[in-house]
């Protein structure tokens, strides 16, 4: 009997259903993200004259209502996209639980730990989390107003405080704990693919830099456009720092975010697509029926499972016994 070492493919793994389907999941939100930030930024600049036209003091007011279907559409958006990869998240830490299989050469059992397979399940929380406080910040309170969310940021800009009514320092508090919740979400993510056992691999970079990155900026800008209406941070109608602040805050959320933001979830996209291909470097063994294996069969290079691990047991060869002397 020949003993062979058979090469490990991820559609072979254990879970590999579940991984390939947290990957499509995954790309599937990542490309609706990419989508809506860049819906954002054509919004932006289709604002662009007006933006200018107030900070030049020749115009009093902003009128919204030419890009409201856009700000309709991309609302809508960032709700799917982050709710697939929140539940593809999900999925992918409970298709890794199931990625485990003892090593036949240190008879030890290569798997991802269940707490790790716990991050990636909480970070799809996070994102679930963010949906329903966004949901309610963006739409419910607004609603009640008569008012959309970005009318309402339109008025204080131009009104100051004194035009707004008292929920407005709830929705601002809900939008930080949503763009806490997203920063979160990349946390453990990150934390899951760092925890990850050295022999457990994925043939793409499975890091999500630049998601992390994105959602640290998105944080920040977010508290300094909130700080004004909750009054953190002193406001005023004349054109003085207060405003010039939160107008430059306010620009740099509707403008380079979103630019940032597309090129952070094309990375996840990667990532996601990566994610899908998780395996294991340890070997399977199969043994072979010595007269079913072809003659001159060979063990071919591309069979190995490890550069470290031993090809096969076979018989040595007369190569093998030169220069040994034969024991009479």
């Amino acid at each position: 009997m020949l003993i062979k070492q058979k090469p490990t493919k991820p559609d072979e793994e254990e879970g590999w259903t579940l991984r390939l389907l947290a990957g499509i999941m995954g790309r599937g939100g990542s490309a609706v993200m990419i989508a809506q930030n860049a819906i954002v930024v054509i919004a932006s600049l289709a604002l662009a004259g007006q933006a200018g036209a107030f900070l030049g003091r020749t115009s009093s007011s902003v009128d919204i209502a030419p890009i409201s279907i856009l700000i309709l559409v991309a609302g809508t958006m960032d709700l799917v996209g982050l709710g697939l990869v929140g539940v593809a998240l999900i999925v992918l830490g409970a298709g890794s639980v199931f990625l485990r299989r003892g090593d036949p050469y240190t008879e030890e059992e290569v798997m991802v730990p269940p707490i790790t397979a716990a991050f990636p399940m909480a970070a799809g929380l996070f994102l679930i989390l963010w949906i329903f406080v966004t949901a309610v910040w963006r739409l419910v309170y607004p609603a009640q107003l008569g008012r959309s969310a970005a009318q309402v940021l339109t008025d204080f800009a131009v009104g100051g405080a004194e035009t707004m009514p008292p929920i407005i320092g709830l929705m601002m508090g809900l939008w930080i704990v949503a763009a806490a919740a997203l920063l979160a979400a990349t946390i453990s993510l990150r934390v899951f693919v760092r925890r990850l056992p050295s022999k457990v691999f994925s043939p793409l970079p499975m890091n999500p830099t630049a998601w992390f990155d994105f959602a640290v900026f998105n944080l920040a800008v977010t508290i300094g456009v909130a700080a004004f209406p909750l009054g953190w941070v002193g406001y005023d109608t004349t054109g003085g720092p207060g405003q010039i602040a939160f107008l430059t805050f306010l620009a740099t959320k509707i403008t380079i975010l979103p630019l940032f933001g597309a090129f952070a979830y094309w990375q996840l996209f990667r990532r996601f697509d990566a994610l899908g291909r998780l395996s294991l470097l340890v070997p399977v063994i199969k043994a072979i029926p010595r007269e079913s294996a072809p003659s001159g069969a060979v063990i071919k290079g591309d069979e190995l499972a490890h550069p470290n691990v031993p090809t096969a047991f076979a018989p040595p060869t007369d190569d093998d016994m030169s220069g040994i002397g034969h024991v009479k």
